[in-house]
């Protein structure tokens, strides 16, 4: 595969994106990861990468992440958005689906998730060449 699956995650935990990274990074050989920590970095590395998967935190520092997805959805019908939170699971889920997301993951239960997403973001992309 000539292209790697790029995936870009925008959440301001230290710690869970290095879990994430990790457990990426462990799993798929070919696969190209960008880090931002708030919505401004989200916006300019979205840009930059054109990510094919966006794992997106509900809860930035410097506005909210549902902001961000309705920007994101705006500039890229295509990618797939899987909104994180660790707030109640019910509490933005209608929300965020009405609003363009693809998946809502738990963060402290979606570890098998994150996994699940890639693996069919990978499979869309190979269908896609």
């Amino acid at each position: 595969m000539s292209n790697s699956l790029c995936i870009l995650l925008i959440d301001d935990s230290a710690l869970f994106i290095h879990r994430i990274k990790q457990l990426l990074l462990e799993r798929y050989h070919e696969v190209s990861i960008a880090v931002a920590g708030c919505y401004e970095d989200g916006i300019t590395m979205f840009a930059r990468k054109t990510p094919h998967v966006v794992f997106l935190d509900i809860n930035l520092p410097d506005r909210n992440g549902i902001d961000l997805l309705i920007k994101i959805r705006g500039l890229n019908k295509q990618v797939k958005i899987a909104m994180l939170t660790n707030n109640d699971p019910g509490e933005y889920f209608e929300t965020c689906m009405r609003l363009g997301a693809d998946y809502y993951v738990e963060k402290s239960m979606g570890y098998d998730s994150i996994t699940g997403i890639t693996d069919e973001a990978l499979e869309s992309l190979v269908k896609q060449k």
